[in-house]
């Protein structure tokens, strides 16, 4: 478990902290033991401030996805796969899927976290299909 901070930037250091060890972490609810994802204040589900970030499996399923083909922006290299992944233990992630071709991404895929490098340099967890899944 990590310690967090309540307030700015210092809400999210803890995720981004573990992100660079290639451990994908959320926060869960020392109340309810509610798993959610953005980082915040308190708890969406009770309201709880009494929350910690907890290492996650990695491990998810597509719930829903696009493939962009127009990038916002020339440092992305159209087409990529933006998905939302619902990690194993119940809580959902806005992310890229990697490792396929988009059009083979399908709802209910199996897939795992990866860290790569985004568009800054800086890691940040995407998915890639699950082998033997």
């Amino acid at each position: 478990m990590i310690a967090v901070p309540r307030s700015g930037r210092d809400l999210t250091g803890p995720f981004w902290t573990a992100v660079e060890r290639n451990e994908l972490v959320r926060p869960v609810c020392g109340r309810c033991g509610h798993n959610f994802f953005s980082p915040q204040v308190v708890c969406p589900s009770c309201q709880s401030g009494e929350w910690t970030y907890e290492k996650s499996s990695g491990l998810g399923q597509v719930v829903s996805h696009t493939t962009i083909h127009r990038a916002p922006d020339p440092r992305f290299d159209p087409p990529y796969v933006v998905a939302d992944v619902e990690v194993d233990e119940g809580w959902r992630l806005f992310t890229w899927i990697i490792g396929c071709p988009p059009d083979q991404v399908h709802i209910g895929q199996q897939v795992r976290v990866q860290f790569v490098a985004g568009v800054d340099g800086a890691l940040v967890p995407a998915f890639a299909p699950r082998v033997n899944a």
